[in-house]
């Protein structure tokens, strides 16, 4: 559910910025229910594309490599010469 974090706030500013937008004098013919059906469906649809936008694991890192091979034959090669 760490993805949970991510999404609802995606959520409330798309919801709000089309919320601003649609309330413009230039959108006065749309209806109410239609303002808030577009607002909705905006807000659902960023909500899934953010979802499948930011992976699997949101908190994970990989970790520090051990074993760096290309540095150590880097180093080898450097000193034969």
């Amino acid at each position: 559910m760490k993805k949970s974090k991510i999404i609802l706030p995606i959520m409330v500013v798309v919801a709000v910025l089309a919320t601003i937008i649609l309330n413009q004098e230039e959108y006065s013919e749309v209806t109410f229910i239609n303002k808030l059906l577009i607002t909705a469906g905006a807000a659902i649809v960023s909500s899934v594309i953010g979802y499948f936008l930011l992976g699997a694991d949101v908190d994970k890192v990989d970790p520090k490599p051990t074993n760096n091979t290309v540095n150590k034959t880097l180093k080898k090669n450097s000193r034969r010469k």
